[in-house]
């Protein structure tokens, strides 16, 4: 079955590929490791985290597969391909970033994870 992607990881795959934390963007909000990587899957590439942990951020499914879009957004989908979180990529380059106080939810920022 063809998904659209190419054989080989696009450059915004490896380069993105690692580990993430995200995080509410306001002091005290939650946190949840999320780890992107470049290992094709229905829909885009793998994902691994703690689907309680995303939960509690109101993502309300299994994090299944990750890509991004033709507007450059890192989008994170379930395993029937529906969209969970479409996040727009920071001016500066490294982040991404969900604005959901339309929908009274907290913001939502991916960044490397240091640690």
């Amino acid at each position: 079955m063809d998904d659209g992607l190419s054989a080989a990881p696009d450059p915004w795959t490896s380069r993105l590929q690692g580990r993430y934390v995200l995080w509410e963007d306001f002091e005290g909000g939650r946190v949840c490791r999320i780890t992107l990587t470049d290992q094709r899957t229905i829909g885009g590439y793998a994902v691994t985290a703690d689907d309680a942990c995303l939960r509690e951020l109101a993502i309300p499914d299994d994090v299944f597969a990750w890509f991004i879009n033709a507007d450059g957004w890192l989008v994170l989908i379930d395993v029937t391909r529906k969209p969970l979180l479409r996040m727009e990529p920071s001016p500066s380059g490294g982040d991404f970033y969900a604005q959901r106080s339309d929908q009274q939810q907290e913001n939502l920022v991916l960044s490397a994870d240091d640690q």
